[in-house]
């Protein structure tokens, strides 16, 4: 028999101070289990109290801009004619990639194509230049992006470095984070990724009956423990060596095939 989580908090902690688009603090007191329970609040307290410190994700010394979302791409693609996806990057029959001789268009990524850990560009889409150039300041990321899936059950939490050499744009359901140092955004990755990561990430999931979401702002309050310099180095490099991996698996593959046509 299943034991229901339990927690007893004072009226104090369903304070959260928030401040509202034109700078003006408020104070929201969040009611919502899943925010008090010790499962979700532990992993926030040994974050913290890290003997080597912490940082949170938005962390204005830290971060090169404010986390947002994308948005909802104009795809330049025909959704019923796989003939016209086309894109920089886009992985060829014969193992090799579009360049930008062969293309302009660039790659759309929405939550499924963020797996947990890595970008699957398999069912990804595409947008002209001129929107890319357009809305690249909102929506487009590039090599060593944070990536957060935040809607949606089943893919809400998932996190990805984006691991490829060429541009890409995302949809309105994935946030993006981008550190002033890229080995921050693979320490952190590798940090949400485990359970105690994700427990913080659902702390702060809004909704119900499927229509579930984390918020930016929410994003920013999650905290990394931080490590000595060495390990900090050996967990990115570790997380990023697997995705190469990933990349030439997926080339090899292909490759391997291209003998049959």
């Amino acid at each position: 028999m299943k034991m229901t989580l339990y927690s007893i908090r004072k009226i104090s902690d369903t304070c959260l101070k928030e401040v509202t688009a034109s700078n003006l603090p408020i104070t929201l007191h969040i009611l919502e289990p899943e925010y008090h329970q010790d499962i979700y609040t532990e992993p926030i307290e040994k974050a913290k109290n890290s003997p080597y410190g912490a940082f949170q994700l938005g962390d204005p010394a830290l971060i090169e801009k404010q986390i947002g979302r994308g948005k909802q791409p104009d795809y330049a693609d025909d959704i019923d004619n796989i003939e016209t996806l086309e894109y920089i990057g886009k992985l060829q029959a014969d193992g090799s990639r579009l360049t930008p001789q062969d293309t302009t268009n660039i790659v759309a990524l929405k939550s499924v194509n963020i797996r947990s850990g890595y970008v699957d560009l398999d069912s990804a889409r595409s947008v002209s230049e001129d929107y890319y150039t357009g809305s690249k300041r909102r929506s487009g990321i590039i090599k060593n992006d944070l990536l957060i899936n935040s809607t949606g059950d089943g893919t809400i939490g998932r996190v990805a470095v984006y691991h490829y050499d060429f541009p890409a744009v995302v949809d309105g359901h994935v946030s993006v984070i981008r550190f002033k140092k890229p080995e921050f955004a693979w320490y952190a990755a590798a940090y949400l990724l485990s359970d105690l990561g994700q427990h913080q990430i659902y702390r702060y999931i809004n909704g119900s009956s499927g229509q579930v979401e984390i918020y930016p702002q929410d994003i920013a309050r999650l905290w990394v423990p931080m490590t000595d310099s060495v390990k900090v180095e050996e967990i990115a490099n570790s997380l990023k060596t697997a995705c190469e991996r990933f990349i030439e698996f997926t080339e090899t593959l292909k490759l391997s095939s291209a003998f049959f046509g």
